[in-house]
């Protein structure tokens, strides 16, 4: 078994219940409100584009992540590498533990890195749908994503996705543009580079009725014109390397 805190972090930009609740919502066709797609500020229609368009992203995140619930604070780094529809690289580092999570399209391969253990279920057919089953898993979902799907969801007019623009600021060296996206139950304030296509440059991110029971921090860079391998999405088990199942492939570091 592992500890709901090695849990929490091992996967700690996959955090967060949005994508199910969206999905609710749009199940329950809550209703658009007047125009309200065309209220979509341009640069978050230009990046939506830009991530519909694409059928592969390549970036890097670190992050710092925080709960009042489970009284435990993480941070580490990720890199993610995606082809639609389904297949992924993740490589994820948090404290003394690492995990690399691949999807080749059919077969979605769990590793832990350290205790070079490895399980692998049957992949889904999109890559929202292998966070969501990682979600299960785990119990935790992916807010970059669900960012996405939330510009998604207000570009079609969904009325309870509400955004803000609050002006310019700086990540870094990055001059930005930054907005305040809501949902029913999450919050990102999210920071977007000025030159097109204005991809994320900074994502905190949080429950609306309570942002400090699951808070997070996210700083990204991107590759704007991915290049990957033939291999860049098979696995292939390194020497010494057990098959197990998926508990034991996420068991807490000792």
């Amino acid at each position: 078994m592992f500890s709901r805190a090695v849990a929490y972090f091992l996967f700690c930009l996959i955090v967060g219940p949005a994508s199910a609740q969206t999905a609710m919502e749009a199940e329950k066709g809550v209703p658009s409100a007047p125009g309200a797609a065309s209220s979509l500020p341009p640069a978050l229609k230009e990046l939506r584009a830009f991530i519909d368009a694409q059928q592969t992203m390549d970036f890097k995140t670190s992050f710092h992540t925080s709960s009042n619930v489970l009284d435990i604070q993480s941070q580490g780094s990720a890199h993610f590498l995606v082809r639609k529809p389904n297949q992924f690289r993740i490589e994820v580092s948090a404290r003394n533990a690492s995990y690399e999570y691949v999807s080749d399209g059919t077969v979605l391969t769990i590793y832990n890195v350290p205790q070079k253990t490895y399980a692998q279920v049957a992949a889904r057919e999109t890559v929202q749908g292998n966070m969501s089953l990682l979600a299960g898993l785990m119990g935790f979902q992916a807010r970059i994503f669900d960012f996405f799907a939330a510009l998604d969801q207000a570009s079609d007019g969904l009325a309870s996705i509400q955004i803000a623009a609050k002006g310019a600021g700086t990540v870094g060296a990055r001059e930005c543009d930054r907005f305040i996206v809501t949902s029913m139950v999450e919050k990102w304030d999210v920071w977007l580079e000025l030159p097109a296509p204005h991809l994320p440059c900074k994502l905190v991110s949080g429950d609306v009725d309570d942002p400090s029971a699951t808070s997070q921090v996210n700083e990204f860079t991107w590759e704007k014109a991915p290049n990957f391998s033939p291999d860049t999405f098979v696995f292939s088990p390194p020497p010494g390397a057990k098959k197990t199942d998926v508990g034991s492939a996420l068991a807490s570091p000792q």
